[in-house]
């Protein structure tokens, strides 16, 4: 029993990190299904990618996996999204109240430096109201209206994602 759920993780590891990322990474399933656009190349890029050993290629900077890619502008909204979608009500709460654990985190991933923080955190309670505007807003709706007001704050202008 144990076998099967082991292989049945295996199998569906890369499936869960396709669907998570806006990026596959690098290896042979990269490679096969560059261009294509879609969940169903991305599913199968991922799944050839963990089939034929991509730590390997990461390891030894194989197949496109050089080691020398940058965090894209990409990457950040990802794990923005992600963060924000996991954490809405947390952060939600830590908004409305200016400090916590949560915006904190969020602080960090923004890339808001450890000096402008404090002005950053005064600043999503002082737009609270705009940033969660209906009972049902979105991790997106949330992102999109903070970029549009940092872009307005002559502080935190330099913060706002692309």
């Amino acid at each position: 029993m144990r076998a099967i759920v082991v292989a049945f993780v295996l199998l569906l590891a890369p499936v869960g990190s396709a669907i998570a990322d806006n990026d596959v990474g690098c290896g042979v399933g990269t490679e096969i299904m560059e261009g294509k656009e879609g969940l169903g190349p991305k599913l199968a890029a991922s799944f050839i990618n963990g089939l034929l050993f991509q730590s390997i290629s990461i390891t030894f900077g194989l197949i496109n996996c050089n080691g020398q890619d940058t965090v894209t502008a990409d990457a950040r909204d990802a794990r923005l999204h992600h963060y924000a979608g996991a954490n809405i009500d947390r952060l939600m709460d830590d908004m409305a109240v200016g400090r916590g654990e949560s915006l904190d985190a969020f602080a960090i991933l923004v890339g808001i430096s450890e000096s402008d923080r404090p002005h950053f955190l005064a600043f999503t309670q002082r737009h609270f109201r705009e940033l969660y505007s209906r009972d049902d807003v979105t991790a997106g709706e949330v992102l999109d209206t903070l970029d549009r007001l940092m872009v307005e704050d002559a502080r935190l202008s330099a913060y706002a994602r692309g």
